[in-house]
């Protein structure tokens, strides 16, 4: 189940006699919202105008070094702690933290602040919360993990593809001889790689609009066979992602793939 459907129980009142020793969540950084957090760090001064240490930051955020320490290396703090060093840094809490992350933690400390008593039907409800973020947090890395894989290997990927999906055209056609594709492989390797660039983009901003965008406005390269295209990028995914990540990890990127695939022959 779903920490959003957790969220809507109906059986709401059941919230409300959460333990009061029960210890209040801390929130951690996305993955994303590290970068940005050291991105803000790195490009600040000190009132000396030497860059920003961590206990500079700790003194302009009103808390010890190691709780500002702990939150750069992704480890979950006090909320309001962590929107004080966000703050500091003159970034939004949505810039940092996933939303699926606040959501969780300002249900819990709601459900905390209202307790009249003990529930251990509440106390399932919060655990549930928490194991299911927990979930989107690991598919959330292992999608980032991809992602990276994507654009660390993109040149090569896109080279292998061609490669196949050309000598895959050429097999196929009656009375050939040996046709020689080998000049065609890098100019037809530098088109798929846009498309990758695309799937890189869409999977950064956790949005497919950038891909239909693509496609309506005609910025992506369609100068050849359409089967080309869809035999490059069928050849990504289950010859080099399948075979990369399990099932699990690599569900984004599949997910992207399979929709260009599908799309092509419809939408050109």
């Amino acid at each position: 189940m779903s920490f959003s459907v957790l969220l809507n129980n109906d059986n709401h009142t059941d919230l409300l006699s959460m333990s009061k020793q029960r210890k209040p969540r801390g929130v951690s950084a996305s993955p994303e919202g590290l970068k940005r957090l050291n991105q803000a760090r790195a490009s600040q001064r000190d009132d000396e105008g030497n860059p920003l240490t961590y206990e500079g930051l700790a003194v302009k955020a009103k808390m010890t070094d190691r709780t500002v320490k702990r939150f750069f290396r992704g480890i979950a703090v006090d909320r309001n702690n962590a929107y004080a060093i966000i703050e500091a840094l003159g970034l939004r809490p949505e810039d940092v933290l996933s939303p699926e992350e606040s959501l969780v933690s300002e249900s819990i400390e709601q459900i905390q602040a209202k307790d009249t008593g003990d529930s251990e039907r509440a106390g399932e409800l919060i655990k549930g919360l928490e194991t299911a973020l927990s979930e989107f947090k690991k598919s959330e890395e292992a999608s980032l993990q991809a992602m990276e894989w994507l654009k660390a290997n993109r040149k090569a990927l896109a080279q292998e593809a061609a490669e196949a999906a050309l000598r895959k055209h050429y097999d196929q056609k009656p009375n050939n001889i040996d046709t020689d594709y080998s000049g065609d492989i890098e100019v037809f390797s530098q088109e798929i790689r846009k498309y990758l660039k695309l799937i890189y983009s869409c999977l950064k901003v956790g949005s497919w609009e950038l891909m239909d965008r693509a496609i309506q406005e005609s910025l992506i390269p369609v100068n050849r066979d359409l089967q080309l295209y869809v035999d490059a990028l069928d050849f990504i995914k289950n010859q080099k992602v399948s075979l990369s990540f399990a099932p699990e990890q690599g569900n984004e990127l599949t997910l992207c793939l399979d929709y260009l695939i599908k799309i092509i022959p419809i939408r050109f």
